[in-house]
């Protein structure tokens, strides 16, 4: 478990290393740090619901029909929001993130996940949230 909590950890590294660069540009100018910011933030939480994948073989038929639902519903959410909604695509991706944990409570899905594995959950998760929160006001900020 180690190696997987290593790698949850290293995925964070640009969910903070990009709000930095935002407000001290060195090799990128802000519009391209959040286009970035915008794509990992994608591609992270279609991963993360892509991991509700490997569940839908576990026996649980009443819920079984929300699983794929939801592993494909988020990143699908996420990308409509970063074409069609970029000035809330923060918000409404920290809201995604927010609710793909809490869907995996609501679906039993949390329950099959170690103890060391749902507390690392919630810390990524909350990282990430506070991560989308932040660059959400540096943006205003920097807008004014």
């Amino acid at each position: 478990m180690r190696y997987n909590t290593l790698l949850g950890y290293a995925g964070l590294i640009p969910f903070i290393l990009l709000p930095l660069l935002y407000v001290k540009p060195l090799l990128l100018s802000p519009e391209q740090v959040l286009e970035l910011y915008g794509l990992y933030s994608a591609l992270i939480l279609g991963f993360m619901a892509g991991v509700l994948w490997p569940v839908l073989h576990t026996p649980a038929p009443e819920k079984a029909w929300h699983l794929p639902l939801a592993a494909v519903m988020f990143p699908i959410l996420s990308f409509i929001a970063l074409l069609c909604a970029r000035p809330y695509f923060l918000p409404l991706q920290a809201c995604l993130f927010v609710l793909l944990r809490l869907s995996e409570y609501r679906l039993g899905i949390n329950r099959q996940y170690s103890k060391n594995y749902r507390a690392l959950r919630n810390r990524l998760t909350t990282v990430v949230l506070l991560s989308h929160l932040s660059l959400s006001w540096l943006i205003s900020i920097h807008t004014g």
